[in-house]
């Protein structure tokens, strides 16, 4: 529902954020995000994202994450590539590692454990051998 005067306001939310940016040392934030239609708070988040990594440390630590993940084939979590992340030196947290984990699409393997299946050592009597290895039958359903 766009109308004519308000074609700022259909952009994308970044746009109009983008948009509050300059214009909060003239105006006050609250009445920046309520002409322009958005939340505070998200105003805010916003905000906090583009303090997190500068590009290329994202896209370096991405292709660490990456490389190791390969290097183990895919059996490490988050919580491993964090120790091994840190042997290496980085400083990072294990949500950070999953955060990059979910957006490069890895997933750990999880390997099935083993069920036995076979229980040799029963107390239920064993069936007695009827045909005691005679294959060889005159006619059919009779031993």
């Amino acid at each position: 529902m766009c109308q004519k005067s308000h074609g700022l306001l259909c952009e994308r939310v970044e746009l109009r954020y983008d948009f509050i940016r300059p214009e909060k040392k003239a105006y006050p934030v609250t009445v920046l995000c309520k002409v322009m239609e958005v939340s505070r708070s998200e105003f805010y988040n916003y905000l906090d994202g583009l303090k997190g990594f500068d590009d290329h440390g994202k896209v370096a630590l991405k292709a660490q994450v990456l490389a190791i993940f390969k290097e183990h084939r895919g059996q490490y979590g988050s919580r491993r590539t964090v120790k091994q992340l840190k042997k290496e030196g980085h400083q990072i947290g294990r949500y950070r590692v999953r955060c990059l984990m979910r957006a490069l699409g890895l997933k750990a393997k999880t390997s099935k454990r083993y069920k036995v299946t076979t229980d040799s050592r029963h107390s239920f009597p064993v069936a007695p051998n009827l045909l005691n290895r005679k294959f060889d039958v005159d006619e059919p359903n009779r031993f």
